[in-house]
Parts: C-alpha cells; sequence; structure tokens
C-alpha cells in the first residue's frame, strides 16, 4: 500500500490528467479558505426550481470539516496513515521512492552475487531420479570420471573431455556420482530437449537471475508502465556464460583450481541447434587455453561425436571416454543385490539385455510391479522386429539383401568394419541410407574407437536370431567369401 501511495504521487507529477487538475483547484480554494478570517464556509448556488423544488445551501463548519477528516483518516491502514502524516509532498514521496528503488537494484545485485558464489564454492548437482540405495558402484569408470572433474589445485588444465556412451549405459548416473564426490566448483548442466530452454537451465544451474544489468531507471521504468525489469534482454545462454566466466575466474584465485562445467545430454544441441554446440566446444577450448575451467560433454555415441571431432577445437579435447554396458559379473551384482532378483531370473535378463543398465532397471521394476519375464522379453522383442519391418518396407530390393547381410554378418562378428561393409555394398549411397536407418531406429550404434558397426544391444541380437535366422530370411550372397 505505501508503494501504491508513492507510485500515485510520482505519477501525478509526471502526468497531470483532468482529475489531478481538478484536486489542485481545491486544494487552492481550501488553502484560500484557510486564511480568511472567516469561521464559515459558505457555499450557496444560485436558486433555481427543479420540480418545483428549491436547492438548499450546503454548510461545512471547521468543526464538522474536522470529523469528516478525522473519519477518513482512521479508514486508512497503517502504513497509508503513516505516509499520509509524514510524506504529504510530492517531493518527499519522490525521494523515498528513488531510496527504495536503490535498495532494490543493490539487494537484487548483492543476492545474485552471493548465490552465484555459494553455488560455485558447493558445486550443483541434482539429486538422482531413483533411490541412491540402487546405485551401482563401477569403481573404475567413477574413479576416472572423478579423477577430471577433481582438478589438481595449482596445475594448469591441458584438455576438455568428452564422455560418450550408447543409450542407457549408464553415462548420466555415473557423471552425477562423480560430481557429487568431487563437490565444490562442479557446475552441472542438464541440457533440455527443448533448446530454447537451454539459457534457463544454464541460469538455474548457478543461480543466475538475469538482472546483473538492472539499474534504477530501468527499475522505475517498470513499476511505472508495467515492463519486466528484464524487457528486451533475452534470457540467452550467452549471458549466462559470461558471468560463469567472471565468477570461474573469482573460484581460481580464491581456491587455487579451476572449477568444471559439465553439459550432459548434449545430443540435443547436436540434433536441434549444431551452431550453439560449436560455440560451445569453442569456448571449452579458449577456458582451457586460458586456465579458466574445465568443460565435458556427455553425450551418445554417434551425431554429437562425430559434429564435435570433425572440428577444430577439437585439439584440445582428451580421448574420448566411452561408457560400456555391464559385464555379467556387474548386472548380476545389480540385479541380486540392489534390485533382490533370484539368480535365475537375473541370468533370464542378462541374456535377453546384456548388460544395459537401463533396460535392466525397467525391465525389474516391470517385474516389481507384477510382470512376468515371459511378458517382457515377448514385449521388446517385438518391438525392435517391427523396427526392422518398418525399415524393411521401405527398402529397395538391393537395400534389403544388404540390411540382411549386415545382420547376418554381426551373427558371426562382434562388428563390422567400414572395409567389410563396403564389400558388401559398392553402392556409397544404399549403404549409406541403410546405416542410417538402422542406427536411427537403433538396431545398430557405431562405436567411437574404430568407428565398426555393432548391434545396439544384446535384445537386437536375440530378435534377429529368432525371428529371421530361423526363417532363412538372410540373402548371405556377398559375405560367403568372407571369414567369420
Amino acid at each position: 500500500m505505501f508503494l501504491r501511495h508513492v507510485l500515485l504521487n510520482v505519477k501525478s507529477t509526471i502526468r497531470l490528467s483532468p482529475q489531478t487538475i481538478d484536486r489542485l483547484i481545491r486544494r487552492s480554494l481550501a488553502g484560500h479558505a484557510k486564511n480568511s478570517s472567516s469561521q464559515k464556509i459558505s457555499l450557496e448556488d444560485k436558486n433555481s426550481e427543479t420540480d418545483g423544488k428549491t436547492v438548499q445551501p450546503i454548510i461545512e463548519t471547521k468543526g464538522v470539516r474536522k470529523e469528516r477528516e478525522k473519519a477518513d483518516f482512521e479508514r486508512l491502514s497503517v502504513v497509508e496513515r503513516i505516509t499520509k502524516k509524514y510524506l504529504p509532498s510530492h517531493l518527499n514521496s519522490i525521494v523515498i521512492f528513488a531510496i527504495v528503488g536503490i535498495g532494490y537494484v543493490i539487494y537484487e545485485q548483492v543476492k545474485n552475487d552471493f548465490e552465484i558464489k555459494y553455488t560455485f564454492r558447493f558445486g550443483s548437482c541434482p539429486n538422482f531420479k531413483f533411490p541412491e540405495d540402487q546405485l551401482l558402484e563401477r569403481k573404475e569408470l567413477l574413479d576416472t570420471l572423478t579423477s577430471i572433474v577433481t582438478p589438481v589445485p595449482d596445475k594448469l588444465v591441458s584438455s576438455y573431455y568428452i564422455v560418450v556412451g550408447d543409450h542407457g549405459t549408464g553415462k548420466t548416473t555415473l557423471i552425477r556420482q562423480a560430481a557429487r564426490k568431487a563437490g565444490g566448483g562442479v557446475i552441472y548442466v542438464d541440457v533440455p530437449s527443448n533448446v530454447e530452454k537451454f539459457g534457463a537451465s544454464f541460469a538455474r544451474a548457478i543461480r543466475f537471475n538475469f538482472k546483473e544489468h538492472l539499474r534504477l531507471s530501468t527499475w522505475i521504468e517498470s513499476k511505472m508502465f508495467g515492463s519486466p525489469p528484464d524487457e528486451g534482454k533475452e534470457a540467452s545462454w550467452e549471458r549466462v556464460l559470461m558471468s560463469f566466466r567472471k565468477y570461474a575466474h573469482h573460484y581460481r584465485k580464491k581456491h587455487g583450481r579451476v572449477p568444471v562445467l559439465i553439459f550432459d545430454n548434449c545430443d540435443s544441441l547436436a540434433k536441434k541447434d549444431q551452431k550453439m554446440l560449436e560455440a560451445l566446444q569453442d569456448s571449452a577450448k579458449t577456458a582451457i587455453d586460458d586456465s579458466q575451467w574445465i568443460t565435458v560433454f556427455v553425450a551418445s555415441i554417434g551425431e554429437t561425436p562425430e559434429q564435435m571431432e570433425g572440428r577444430s577445437s577439437i585439439t584440445r579435447a582428451s580421448s574420448f571416454i566411452q561408457i560400456t554396458d555391464l559385464s555379467e559379473e556387474e548386472a548380476m551384482t545389480y540385479l541380486t543385490e540392489k534390485r533382490h532378483l533370484s539368480k535365475d531370473l537375473a541370468h533370464d535378463l542378462y541374456a535377453l539385455y546384456g548388460g544395459r543398465l537401463k533396460s535392466l532397471q525397467k525391465a525389474a521394476t516391470k517385474i516389481d510391479h507384477g510382470l512376468s519375464f515371459s511378458n517382457i522379453r515377448t514385449a521388446n522383442l517385438n518391438d525392435i522386429r517391427r523396427r526392422l519391418e518398418k525399415i524393411r518396407c521401405r527398402a529397395t530390393t538391393q537395400e534389403e539383401v544388404f540390411i540382411f547381410n549386415v545382420l547376418c554378418g554381426l551373427l558371426h562378428k562382434s562388428e563390422l568394419t567400414v572395409d567389410e561393409l563396403i564389400h558388401m555394398e559398392e553402392d556409397v549411397s544404399i549403404r549409406q541410407k541403410v546405416l542410417e536407418e538402422l542406427c536411427h531406429e537403433t538396431i545398430l550404434t557405431r562405436t567411437v574407437s574404430s568407428g565398426a558397426y555393432i548391434f545396439h544391444g544384446q535384445s537386437a541380437k536375440v530378435c534377429v536370431e529368432e525371428f529371421y535366422k530361423e526363417k532363412k530370411c538372410f540373402r548371405c550372397k556377398s559375405i560367403k567369401d568372407m571369414l567369420f
């Protein structure tokens, strides 16, 4: 209420409305009457007849006026009473309004500075989406990731990192474990699927409020005309990155080591905004050159590492850190000790999914909800078969032959190299189209180390063996001469 009173006073001094003019005239007349020696103020109109009636003059004595003003004053709130009593003039209102504005601007800037420094000091990483007692300790990989997000104090940094792995191998879980273990100086940013919200997600990670350019004039304008304090300034990730650079320098100066910036789920950037990914990669390179901070990109195998690998900024990156599937021992430990399944059921799940952590998690949850393993297996294989049939429906005869040759070859070998694929199909357009479709439908995937193609998961291999090999649908003309 106090701020509203102040704003109304300020507005009335800037823009005189007809009501304001009338109010000023009434005040002038009241002041003139106060200085006169008369104790009564008579307001008499000319006698006129309206429907045969005469209008009587209205007389208000000084005592009556005081009683009326006292009654009006008592109806006000406490804040309005104080404002009316001690801030009667427009000048005082303007001064108080300016003081409040300056205080607000200082408060927002001090608050933003404190929250960002606090985040850098203790790190930022969200909680896990499942109970921590279900976490499987993969010590070797966890130690590797922890070492790269915990730089040695007073040492220059030499590279940024790219962590890759197939969908469901546990990349996010491991990098979050490492970030939480390292603690201070680690900033974790989860890249949203809608890349337009990346700036907001980045800002939340360091608790940045987009009010770093807030001025008193901007705040006054927002209060008087209703525009937001940050109007016209896009909530862009560039502004957050500029602020991050500033506080990264402060953190290194105070703690003697550089902070770590983690970008998880970078596949959205590779697919929807490649220029943004390139800009982030360039900033990662510049940060390494200037020893400002270490950047860690986390992405799936495929489009993202291929785009990043084809740029000059890759020269400052370390070799790819690949997150693989669980070993059989790790999978059995997880299913029996963490999810409390029987050994026989755990063996069946491993035979179907291999060491794909995400698939094992989902299957164990379905079993906890009462679904049988037989139903889970049938649904999974039918889904993969449906995706394969969708590719076959769009394929020509020559493309279909190549599809079957690739699938048959992977039943005999763990991976197919580029030379072997060229031997199967010399037409580059057919080869590229089929491989892209098989990877898009998550039937195949490409290894980072050698560039060879493998099954995306154990369940894809089981599906091919069950639905295609026994029906002798393979036309293995191109692979008869190959040694398997």
